[in-house]
């Protein structure tokens, strides 16, 4: 019980490193791009895309200001336990496409960050694919957010649902 506690703790340490205070920029439903594969460290820290006008980020699909979705893809290993996982991280108009951005490409580098492993690879999609093993509707507490999980097994798919609530959210699945 104490090793998923400690599974669940990580995980929304990583979660709330993301930065999931609510942004109130609108969406950019213009905007066009291909759904895209990008390893997550590739992609450049916030603070340096923010000093560099040159640093332009990875397109992202559009999807007619309905939904985006990241799909993040990776191994890692925490607390001695070897995790493999698949998420997906889906908003709707009410989250900007800058804070989407920026808690894919955070929860994908939290793998390495918290346990021993590299970042996971970032795939960009208008929505999360079904089935799923379950979802987490209104993650961070954000009604506009949801999270999908695959390829889950053991402590690493119990600990989810009560993760999700611990993390604002309410557990389907």
């Amino acid at each position: 019980m104490l090793h998923r506690g400690k599974l669940a703790a990580a995980m929304i340490l990583a979660l709330a490193a993301a930065g999931c205070a609510q942004d109130t920029a609108p969406a950019n439903a213009g905007e066009t791009g291909q759904a895209e594969a990008v390893p997550a460290d590739a992609a450049a820290p916030a603070e340096e895309a923010a000093s560099s006008d040159a640093a332009a980020p990875a397109p992202v699909a559009t999807t007619g200001g309905k939904t985006r979705a990241c799909m993040i893809a990776g191994e890692f290993e925490l607390f001695g336990e070897r995790i493999r996982s698949r998420d997906c991280l889906q908003a709707d108009g009410s989250v900007s496409e800058e804070m989407h951005r920026k808690l894919c490409e955070s929860l994908a580098e939290g793998s390495a960050k918290i346990g021993s492993g590299k970042a996971g690879e970032v795939t960009w999609m208008d929505a999360c694919p079904s089935p799923n093993q379950g979802s987490c509707k209104g993650i961070f507490g954000q009604p506009g957010l949801s999270a999908s999980y695959y390829e889950r097994s053991g402590d690493g798919l119990t600990s989810l649902p009560s993760s999700c609530q611990m993390g604002g959210g309410t557990w389907e699945g």
